[in-house]
């Protein structure tokens, strides 16, 4: 692995760490205080997540092909919903089964999902949305 490369992902992991952490704090809030069913609280705190994430992507992780205009900047952003959508599924999946059947609390069932779909986004991510 090239040393830019290696940069890269490590910023990837620092924004995908902040988008964990804002994905937690969304989904308890949704969940614990609104009393709003945990997938469907799941869901918003995702896309919440996801529009922060691509932001901070765009600014600092791959900032050598940052976007430019709002053309772009809505291309880039239904591209990143579209690559990550195997991740949401994937994390959505682990939340589930975790919760529902490994009788997990829903909170670390989603830092599991998270995790899982973690390397599926950066590849797609990188590949697909930035095109490196």
């Amino acid at each position: 692995m090239k040393y830019k490369e290696f940069t890269r992902m490590f910023k990837f992991c620092i924004v995908g760490g902040i988008g964990m952490c804002i994905n937690t704090f969304f989904i308890w809030l949704l969940t614990d205080i609104m009393h709003i069913f945990y997938i469907i609280s799941a869901v918003i705190a995702i896309e919440i997540a996801i529009f922060i994430q691509f932001m901070l992507n765009d600014r600092w992780t791959f900032r050598e092909k940052q976007t430019i205009g709002v053309r772009q900047f809505i291309i880039r952003m239904t591209k990143s919903n579209t690559w990550r959508a195997g991740g949401i599924a994937l994390n959505l999946t682990v939340l589930y089964v975790l919760t529902e059947h490994a009788h997990f609390y829903y909170l670390v069932s989603n830092i599991f999902g998270i995790l899982c779909a973690f390397l599926l986004n950066y590849i797609l991510e990188s590949r697909l949305t930035w095109g490196v």
